[in-house]
């Protein structure tokens, strides 16, 4: 499976209700073909240059793994959804080994706090030895 990167621009004629139900139903798209692993509402932002007369849009980032051929047909779900004023789908650049463990540092934190025990506990030896010297 491939990491891929889709930018959604949605109408600003909807309250925030109606763009997380819209925002959900690209999540199920999704999810439907492949494994999501970020869901980043940028929230309503000003566009560079009008589209379909409106100025404004609110901007949702997606990031997922998916085969090339889901691709296409997330392409074909995206077009006939109305509210969204303009989508892309890019393949993820950065890496996305680095991206799931952010995702996880907190579970993997709460299970190691050894780790950070034994630091602190060396940080504060040190400052000890430290003071005992002065």
């Amino acid at each position: 499976m491939n990491p891929y990167e889709l930018l959604l621009i949605i109408t600003p004629d909807h309250d925030e209700n109606e763009a997380e139900a819209l925002t959900n139903q690209v999540k199920s798209i999704i999810e439907g073909g492949g494994t999501l692993l970020k869901v980043d509402p940028w929230g309503k932002k000003r566009l560079a240059y009008p589209i379909r007369k409106r100025s404004e849009g609110y901007y949702v980032l997606y990031i997922f793994e998916c085969e090339p051929g889901f691709v296409a047909e997330l392409n074909q779900s995206l077009h006939v959804i109305e509210p969204i004023l303009r989508y892309m789908i890019v393949q993820y650049e950065d890496d996305i080994d680095k991206l799931k463990a952010e995702l996880t540092p907190k579970a993997a934190g709460a299970t190691d706090p050894t780790s950070d025990g034994k630091s602190t506990s060396g940080d504060n030896a040190a400052a000890k030895d430290t003071t005992d010297d002065a």
